[in-house]
C-alpha cells in the first residue's frame, strides 16, 4: 500500500484502511494491512477497539474475524522490546491500557450520555427515531453511550473508522453519506473527510 501526503495523519489512515478490510470481509487484505498500521505507530489497542466498534455496523461475525487475525498476528510475533514479525524486527505498542468505562454499570447514565454524544454527532439536532423505540435506545444508550465511552479513540477518530467501514459495505449509502457529515460534526474537516474517501477509495481498488 502506498503512502501518501493528507490533512490526517498516516496512522489514521492506516487504521481506517484496517476496518475497511475488516468490514468487506476481505481477510487476506486485512492480514497484509494490519501491519503496516501497526508500523504506522496504530496501536494494538486502538485496533481492538476499531475492531469491537465495527460490529455496530458489519456485525459481529466481521468483528469478530478481525480481531482474529489481529490475535493471529499478533501471535506470530515474538516477545520481547523489540518484536519480530516474519523475520523483520518491529515496534509495535499496545498503546494505553483498556479502562473499563464506569457508564457501563449504569444504564442510565450511558442512556444519558448517549443522547448527548448522538446529538452532536448530528449537528446539535436531536435524534429521536420514533417509529422504531427499540432502535433509538439501542443507538443512544449502547452505540453513543457503551461504545463511545471508551478513551481508546477519540470522537473524531470513531466516526471516521465508521465512514470507513461503510465504505466497503454495499447497500448503506444514505448511513454513507450520513456520517461523512456526522464525522464533521464530530471534529474533523470536510477536507479531511474527502481525503479519507479518496484514499480508501485508492487503496481498495489498487488491484
Amino acid at each position: 500500500m502506498e503512502t501518501t501526503t493528507s490533512a490526517l495523519p498516516e496512522r489514521v489512515l492506516y487504521l481506517c484502511a484496517c476496518v475497511a478490510w475488516a468490514a468487506k470481509g476481505d481477510l487476506e487484505h486485512l492480514e497484509t494491512v494490519v501491519p503496516q498500521a501497526l508500523d504506522h505507530g496504530v496501536t494494538i489497542n486502538e485496533l481492538k477497539d476499531a475492531f469491537a466498534q465495527l460490529y455496530a455496523y458489519a456485525g459481529f461475525p466481521r468483528s469478530l474475524n478481525a480481531l482474529g487475525v489481529l490475535e493471529k498476528i499478533l501471535e506470530e510475533c515474538t516477545k520481547g522490546q523489540c518484536t519480530m514479525y516474519k523475520g523483520k524486527i518491529v515496534q509495535w505498542t499496545e498503546g494505553k491500557p483498556f479502562v473499563r468505562p464506569a457508564v457501563w454499570d449504569d444504564a442510565g447514565e450511558a442512556l444519558r450520555t448517549g443522547t448527548a454524544m448522538q446529538t452532536r454527532d448530528e449537528g446539535g439536532t436531536p435524534w429521536d427515531y420514533t417509529f422504531c423505540p427499540q432502535a433509538d435506545y439501542y443507538m443512544k444508550s449502547h452505540l453513543f453511550g457503551d461504545i463511545y465511552a471508551s478513551d481508546q479513540l477519540t470522537p473524531a477518530v470513531r466516526e471516521l473508522v465508521t465512514v470507513a467501514a461503510l465504505s466497503a459495505m454495499d447497500g448503506v449509502t444514505p448511513q454513507f453519506e450520513g456520517h461523512k457529515e456526522c464525522a464533521v460534526f464530530m471534529g474533523n474537516t470536510p477536507e479531511q473527510v474527502a481525503e479519507l474517501c479518496r484514499w480508501l477509495s485508492h487503496v481498495m481498488n489498487a488491484e
